[in-house]
């Protein structure tokens, strides 16, 4: 029975997955639910277990995430990054860019409510970071709220606000300009008929005159 329920659960996993990448966001809930049914009753089976439980919570608030549902995504505690299992830092990172991505909505044009949601931002990568399982995302991420805190409060614009069309997957992309071929020149290699008899033997050079 709990090879089965393993099997269902993988097969569920990979169809999450599949229906995310392809924005499927409905089917994509349904298909976690469905493998976090199996995950519960293959919970004894060694290797698996919470691991796979976590994963699934994660992938869940990563839906939520791309579907900018970001108060759905954020626990009510006042730190909601720390109040995520420090067990589960993919949770944990998602929860740390909801908050970011919550705080960009506001208004920037206030300084002093820019800068507190950066903070906030901010001390919640670092709650990643301080974690066990390293994060990249979470360095880099911190990285950047940290110098779009500086710049802020040295009196830079605030950071504009982000897109606010429908599209979840960034700026489309655009042909690179024409490069100019002004300056380069083509060499064509000679063909034996068409070498200088006088020319010399590749890798033969002449003999130099001793001076003394």
């Amino acid at each position: 029975m709990a090879v089965l329920s393993v099997a269902r659960l993988e097969g569920h996993m990979a169809d999450a997955q599949e229906r995310a990448a392809t924005q499927q966001y409905a089917g994509a809930r349904e298909s976690l639910a469905e493998a976090e049914q199996y995950a519960n009753e293959a919970r004894w089976v060694p290797l698996l277990g919470s691991d796979t439980r976590q994963e699934i919570h994660a992938r869940g608030a990563a839906l939520q995430y791309w579907q900018r549902e970001y108060d759905a995504v954020l626990p009510s505690q006042a730190e909601p990054v720390a109040a995520i299992d420090e067990t589960n830092a993919e949770w944990q990172l998602v929860v740390a860019n909801a908050l970011h991505r919550r705080g960009q909505q506001g208004n920037s044009k206030d300084k002093a409510a820019t800068l507190q949601s950066l903070e906030e931002a901010a001390a919640g990568y670092l709650t990643v970071l301080r974690n066990n399982t390293w994060q990249e995302d979470a360095a880099y991420n911190y990285e950047y709220i940290i110098r779009l805190r500086d710049e802020l409060a040295k009196g830079k614009n605030p950071p504009d606000q982000p897109p606010s069309d429908n599209s979840e997957l960034g700026e489309g992309g655009a042909p690179t300009p024409e490069t100019t071929k002004q300056g380069f020149e083509i060499y064509v290699p000679l063909q034996n008929d068409e070498k200088s008899p006088s020319g010399g033997d590749a890798g033969k050079a002449s003999t130099k005159d001793r001076k003394g």
